[in-house]
């Protein structure tokens, strides 16, 4: 069976075309400097699609186009978003991605072909929507019991520098008498 991929429709040329998946799930150790196996879950990350294909040096005009492909902006200036039809991809349950990390390709030794490679990354994963969908909480007003408090309108008096001024230390007054023979 030939693999394939469509972007929007679009087929990703070459030849020996593999896609792969990761799915990152990030936890952070909350065992500190004990053997413990504590962690915290922060959550599940888009899944990613790592695509590589090999095009022919004759076929410049491919790579040229998916490079066009590859670097479409969407309305605000972001990467477009693609509709995926691969069968990996699929399998995940990844229906839309974007281009994500890098896109590199370069000569492979002994043929006249370049090795392309690139990355997608799950666009509105389903974790996304769910969280999207939770409700959150609405802040609830702090509430104070008993009678607020007029301030006093007497005049104070002003205080001088020297009136506020702590006490100093043993060794802040050792120190003071030290500078006070220096000087």
């Amino acid at each position: 069976m030939t693999e394939y991929s469509q972007l929007n429709g679009y087929n990703v040329p070459g030849y020996n075309l593999t896609v792969s998946g990761e799915l990152e799930i990030r936890t952070e150790d909350l065992s500190g400097e004990t053997s413990g196996t504590a962690r915290v879950d922060k959550g599940v990350k888009p899944k990613k699609l790592n695509v590589s294909t090999n095009i022919r040096c004759e076929d410049a005009k491919q790579l040229r186009e998916l490079i066009r492909v590859i670097e479409a902006r969407g309305e605000h200036g972001e990467g477009k978003v693609y509709n995926i039809t691969n069968r990996e991809a699929n399998a995940a349950g990844i229906k839309q991605v974007r281009v994500s990390d890098r896109f590199s390709w370069k000569p492979i030794a002994g043929l006249q072909a370049w090795a392309v490679t690139f990355t997608l990354r799950e666009y509105l994963s389903v974790p996304e929507k769910a969280e999207k969908r939770e409700k959150k909480p609405e802040p609830v007003a702090q509430k104070s019991e008993g009678a607020a408090i007029e301030p006093k309108k007497e005049a104070t008096p002003v205080q001088t520098a020297e009136a506020t001024q702590e006490p100093l230390t043993l060794l802040e007054n050792i120190l003071h008498k030290i500078d006070k023979a220096l000087a």
